[in-house]
């Protein structure tokens, strides 16, 4: 028996734009119900963003308006909530591209989900644990005991969500990259042929996710880069033995 796949073009364009704005909608609110659980913990997860700070800034950072320490609160908590609904939305976004696969193709869902949160968990701990420690350690003692640190809360904690986020979205490569190789779409041949201008997009892209400085730009770009071989041998290792 043959097997059918669903080509875009013998679907009207209003169809995959409703398919899209639906899926998009489940996403929005199961990040919405993330920050309702978050809300009641919004103090503990400001502590918790904190630990990367030296000892002698934990705690005392201060806010320089009055509602920007609600406002913080209210960008804890929807951190928070992406970060639980962020299996949901993979499977909303499987969800959106299924339709276009073959029924064989359809089995790769649940390798696809696991692999893509374990990678955006690992993306997520590489930026606390090691990326911000290293960055804040860096700016914060560039000037020595010239300069005395004062930092408000609301730039902090953007930096540490824009910097925890990205680092999440970009170590997903491999698992993008292994997946579209399974389904024939790319092949290692063509990720080897084009390294040079994937470097220059790996910087240009470090440029853009992460805060304006050269260290923050320089650490995302060097785990990108060994990101890029990765997908390379994944590709190799899934991708079609004919290409």
């Amino acid at each position: 028996m043959s097997e059918e796949r669903i080509r875009p073009e013998e679907a009207p364009v209003t169809y995959h734009l409703e398919e899209l704005r639906t899926r998009l909608f489940k996403s929005v609110v199961s990040i919405f119900i993330g920050f309702l659980i978050c809300w009641p913990f919004r103090k503990d997860i400001l502590l918790f963003l904190e630990r990367p700070l030296p000892d002698y800034l934990k705690g005392k950072l201060v806010f320089f308006s009055p509602p920007e320490a609600f406002f913080t609160a209210l960008k804890i908590c929807f951190f928070g909530g992406m970060i639980i609904a962020m299996p949901f939305i993979l499977y909303q976004i499987w969800k959106f591209i299924e339709p276009g696969l073959y029924p064989h193709e359809k089995k790769f869902v649940v390798p696809f989900l696991f692999f893509s949160f374990l990678f955006f968990s690992i993306g997520v701990c590489f930026a606390y644990f090691i990326m911000i420690p290293f960055a804040l350690r860096f700016l914060l003692g560039f000037m020595g005991n010239l300069l005395v640190p004062q930092i408000g809360i609301g730039n902090y904690i953007s930096f540490v969500i824009q910097l925890t986020l990205a680092f999440g979205f970009v170590f997903l490569l491999p698992v993008v990259v292994g997946l579209l190789a399974k389904l024939g779409v790319i092949n290692y041949k063509l990720l080897e042929k084009n390294r040079k201008f994937a470097i220059l997009i790996i910087f240009i892209v470090a440029a853009i996710l992460t805060p304006p400085d050269v260290v923050s730009q320089i650490m995302m770009a060097v785990p990108l880069l060994f990101l890029y071989e990765l997908s390379i041998i994944v590709a190799k290792v899934l991708g079609s033995k004919e290409g």
